[in-house]
C-alpha cells in the first residue's frame, strides 16, 4: 500500500514535471532556431536544458522505486532500477555544464586575452560531447550497483543512494558526490567570487577587453548566480543529507519521506531556468513571444478555415 506522505508528493510534482519540460524544451527551440542566440554560452544553456528535462523525466522512476509505493511488478521494479541511472548521468551533466559556464564567464570577464580555455563554435560541440561522455563514464557503474529488491512488505532498489548500500555503493556514491557537488561548489565559489570581486569592487575588469558594457556583464553574471544556486537548491540537499547519513542507520519510513521532499525540492529547481531565462534575457523573451504568437496565429487560421468551411 502506497504511503501518503510519500503520495501527496509524488502528486503534487505532476504540475511541475509539465511545467519544467515545457520549459525547457522551449529553451532547446529557441537556441536551435534562433540564429542569434547560436553562442557558446547559450548552447551551453540549451544544454542544461536537456540535462534538466532528462532529470524530469526520470523523477516519477525515483518516486516508484524507492519503496513508498509498496509491491511493485518485478519486471517493472527492475527496469526502474536501471533506468535511474540515466537521471544520475543527466545531473552530472547539469553540475560539469554549470561549472564550464563558470570557468568560461571567468576567462571571458577576467582573462579576455587568454585564448587557451575559451571556448567558441568550433570548439563548443566538442566540450559539449566531452562534458556527456564523461558523465556516461561516471554514471555508467549505477547500472551494476543498483539491485532490485523485494522484501515481504516493500519493494525498493538497493544501491547508490538505496536504503541498504553495499561497501562499493557507498565508495561509489562518494565518488559521484566529490565530482557532481563539492567540487563544482569549489569552481563556483571562486569563478563567481572572483567575478564578483572584479566587478563590483576592485574594478578589475577592461573595458576594452568585450563588446559588453559593465551593466550587461553584471546582468549575465547575476543570472548564471540565481541558475546556479537553483541546481543547487535542488541538489544540494542530496549531498548534504547523505553526508550526514552516511553508514547510519536509518528507519525505512524515515528513508522513504526524506526522498520524498528531496525530489520535490529538485523537481521545484528543475522549473525555474526558464522563468529565469524569460525574466532577464531579452532574446529568450522574444523567443517565447515568437513560440506563443506562432501558436495562437495557427489557431485563428484554424478556426477561420473552419468557419469558411461550413
Amino acid at each position: 500500500m502506497a504511503d501518503l506522505f510519500v503520495l501527496g508528493f509524488a502528486l503534487a510534482s505532476i504540475p511541475l514535471y509539465i511545467f519544467g519540460l515545457i520549459g525547457n524544451s522551449m529553451v532547446i527551440r529557441i537556441v536551435h532556431k534562433t540564429r542569434e542566440m547560436h553562442t557558446t554560452t547559450n548552447y551551453l544553456l540549451a544544454n542544461l536544458a536537456v540535462s534538466d528535462a532528462i532529470v524530469i523525466l526520470i523523477i516519477p522512476m525515483y518516486f516508484a522505486y524507492s519503496g513508498g509505493f509498496g509491491l511493485l511488478v518485478e519486471n517493472v521494479g527492475k527496469l526502474l532500477c536501471k533506468c535511474v541511472v540515466i537521471g544520475d548521468i543527466a545531473m552530472a551533466s547539469s553540475a560539469s555544464t554549470l561549472s564550464v559556464i563558470a570557468v568560461e564567464r571567468y576567462h571571458a570577464i577576467l582573462k579576455p586575452f587568454s585564448s587557451n580555455l575559451r571556448l567558441n563554435e568550433q570548439n563548443i560541440k566538442k566540450a559539449i560531447a566531452l562534458i556527456w561522455i564523461s558523465n556516461t563514464v561516471l554514471g555508467f557503474p549505477g547500472f551494476f550497483l543498483h539491485e532490485w529488491n523485494k522484501e515481504a512488505n516493500y519493494s525498493s532498489c538497493h544501491g547508490p543512494w538505496g536504503f541498504k548500500a553495499t561497501l562499493e555503493s557507498n565508495i561509489y556514491s562518494i565518488t559521484y558526490c566529490v565530482l557532481t557537488g563539492y567540487i563544482p561548489v569549489v569552481v563556483f565559489l571562486f569563478c563567481y567570487g572572483s567575478l564578483i570581486k572584479g566587478l563590483y569592487f576592485s574594478n578589475a575588469v577592461c573595458a576594452e577587453s568585450t563588446n559588453e558594457d559593465n551593466s550587461e556583464k553584471k546582468k549575465l553574471l547575476i543570472t548564471f548566480i540565481l541558475a546556479t544556486s537553483g541546481f543547487l537548491l535542488g541538489y544540494g540537499p542530496f549531498a548534504l543529507f547523505y553526508a550526514i547519513t552516511f553508514r547510519k542507520e536509518i528507519e525505512f519510513d524515515f528513508y522513504v519521506r526524506r526522498k520524498a521532499v528531496l525530489l520535490f525540492l529538485l523537481a521545484i529547481s528543475l522549473c525555474l531556468n526558464p522563468v529565469l531565462y524569460a525574466s532577464r534575457s531579452s532574446n529568450f523573451q522574444e523567443g517565447f513571444k515568437r513560440i506563443f504568437l506562432h501558436r495562437s496565429s495557427q489557431r485563428v487560421e484554424q478556426n477561420a478555415t473552419q468557419l469558411a468551411s461550413v
